[in-house]
């Protein structure tokens, strides 16, 4: 009889953003269909100007730009910059001037223009390191919008199994459009109390044909917050809520939604 194969957890090491970058395309591929309908509608309602943090590679900003808004992005990490720029140059020129990428921290950046939306979206909101950061990050958000405007955040809601570790099998990806070597991921999850994260580290291995050429083993934390928390984060920002949706196709928030997206509005002074 076979005795079940024991995995032990590798120790937990924020990487940060720039080494993600060579991967995250494979991961999360460019923002499109209901995720993409909810934007497209959250800007319709605001006004055309759009300001994203936590831009990344530009799989929300690029399609919202070839749909005319005038979008500006900001991010810390160079490299997810890199690639968000080799997708804008992808468009055409009369499109591409709707789309500025520039570096900065979404706590601290100033930009000298107004925008009628902020929104930090794919839940690039839990990364930021503790409250105290998101609270500067959202007030940060309302400086730049105007009076009336609006600041949204899509999240995924904690639940009790959040705090349980997990291991995921290897999985396999798409082939690395820069080397043409097929990709594997391995997901190791665990918990940490202290700071009420979940922590992930993701092993991502490279073959040419059967042969393992490269190893990467990046990691990343997410912040686990309740509806209550998220909603009492932008009430502390200065922020009226708008609406509290459950989903992309705007449900109302329930304990099993997918999705936690709050859409606040600054106060018309």
């Amino acid at each position: 009889m076979h005795k079940p194969r024991l995995v032990t957890a590798p120790t937990f090491r924020e990487t940060g953003y720039d080494p993600a970058a060579q991967v995250y395309d494979l991961e999360y591929p460019e923002c499109e269909g209901a995720e993409l309908d909810f934007w497209i509608a959250e800007g319709r309602r605001a006004g055309p100007r759009l300001l994203e943090f936590a831009v990344g590679t530009g799989r929300i900003a690029v399609p919202l730009a070839r749909r005319g808004f005038q979008l500006s992005g900001i991010d810390t990490s160079a490299a997810m910059l890199a690639r968000a720029a080799a997708r804008r140059a992808t468009l055409p020129r009369a499109i591409r001037t709707h789309l500025r990428l520039r570096r900065g921290d979404m706590r601290t950046c100033r930009l000298a223009e107004t925008f009628d939306l902020a929104l930090v979206g794919f839940n690039s909101y839990l990364l930021l390191p503790d409250r105290e950061s998101r609270l500067e990050t959202l007030q940060n958000a309302v400086a730049h919008v105007r009076p009336g405007g609006g600041v949204a955040v899509d999240v995924f809601s904690a639940t009790p199994l959040d705090a349980t570790p997990d291991h995921e099998e290897v999985e396999f990806l798409e082939r690395d459009p820069a080397t043409g070597l097929r990709v594997t991921r391995e997901r190791f999850y665990t918990y940490d109390a202290t700071g009420h994260r979940g922590c992930s580290t993701l092993i991502y291995r490279y073959y040419d044909g059967p042969l393992l050429v490269n190893e990467r083993k990046l990691g990343y934390s997410l912040a686990l917050l309740t509806r209550d928390e998220v909603v009492a984060e932008l009430v502390e920002a200065g922020l009226r809520i708008d609406a509290v949706y459950g989903d992309y196709s705007r449900q109302p928030w329930r304990d099993d939604s997918p999705n936690l997206i709050v859409v606040g509005r600054t106060k018309d002074r």
